[in-house]
């Protein structure tokens, strides 16, 4: 059932109306008054309230919203985990708003991160190379917790895309530089499966970068697997006569499971074909996964020159220009990382 604006303004006008006439008002206590309003969308019910006087009944309204924003938030990586989620307003009102703006953002990047990987807009994220003097000897992966620093050596920025174990979804970034050969493997496309074992939290990651063709396997004790499923662009970028403007880079997760990530290089305004790495099998990922989604990984250290990532598709299927002709199984030889 999908709500008709025009019923909606209608409802809200003749609920205002109802609620405006005073003797009505005093006749209504708050138990009908709170019937009433807890059908009302965000809109209506702000209407409603400057036309009624019982604000503990709106209060509760309110407060109903907040909470079911809330619970729709916490499909979102970034807002379960620890440090995540903002200091809200106490007014129920007031932080319906950080809510609803918190339910439309596609990314979030950490503020302390900002010298480095900066979120231009929902969906552009610039990267900059660590300043000599600030470079440390910060290590690890960074999943989201409540670190205070700079980017570390492994920045992962979750998107708000993903689901259950048999839920698919696509995704595809651009990434551009005036020398994308300097940018290397300082930016990975990527999921995240999240398994929960003795009641710990583990997450699985798989990475693939646009440049060097490679797909990274990170396991949650730290260990690590690389293949080369396909060509270096590395070398060609900076070597080639043709100067590459851009290049795409999609993700698939089907709904059984398999994972699959995609390339397509952009040179004087022209796209080329997508080529694509072939299919990781179930088998190879883990048997078990509570959920997963997909996530941006920046490697600012590997950084030479400042680089733009847009995220310019986000969805169930990928697009019908990307679509591969024919589906084939991953086949490169793993090695150890």
């Amino acid at each position: 059932f999908k709500k008709d604006s025009s019923f909606t303004s209608s409802r809200a006008t003749l609920v205002y109306a109802f609620l405006n006439m005073a003797s009505l008002l005093q006749s209504l206590d708050s138990c009908p008054l709170y019937v009433v309003s807890s059908f009302l969308d965000p809109f209506s019910l702000g209407s409603v309230e400057a036309a009624a006087s019982d604000r503990c009944c709106f209060a509760e309204c309110w407060k109903a919203l907040r909470v079911a924003a809330e619970q729709q938030l916490m499909c979102r990586p970034w807002w379960r985990k620890q440090g995540g989620r903002l200091a809200l307003p106490t007014n129920h009102k007031h932080a319906l708003r950080e809510l609803a703006a918190q339910l439309k953002s596609l990314v979030r990047v950490p503020d302390s991160w900002i010298d480095c990987i900066r979120k231009r807009s929902e969906t552009v994220i610039e990267i900059k190379p660590r300043l000599a003097e600030s470079v440390s000897t910060v290590g690890g992966v960074h999943q989201g917790g409540t670190e205070d620093i700079a980017p570390p050596a492994i920045a992962t920025v979750p998107l708000s895309i993903g689901g259950g174990r048999w839920d698919t979804f696509a995704v595809g970034v651009q990434l551009a530089s005036k020398c994308l050969g300097c940018v290397g493997e300082a930016f990975l496309l990527g999921a995240e499966f999240m398994t929960i074992r003795n009641g710990q939290r583990q997450v699985f990651t798989v990475c693939f970068s646009p440049m060097s063709g490679r797909v990274f396997v990170r396991f949650p004790a730290g260990e690590g697997l690389v293949a080369h499923p396909l060509p270096d662009l590395v070398a060609a970028a900076c070597g080639s006569e043709v100067e590459l403007d851009a290049v795409e880079a999609f993700m698939f997760v089907s709904t059984s499971g398999n994972l699959s990530f995609g390339r397509r290089q952009t040179a004087r305004g022209q796209n080329g074909h997508v080529e694509w790495s072939g299919e990781l099998p179930t088998e190879f990922l883990p048997p078990v996964s509570a959920e997963k989604y997909a996530s941006l990984t920046f490697q600012v250290d590997k950084l030479q020159e400042n680089a733009r990532v847009s995220i310019t598709w986000v969805g169930e299927l990928l697009p019908i220009a990307a679509m591969p002709a024919s589906r084939h199984t991953f086949d490169s030889v793993w090695n150890s990382h």
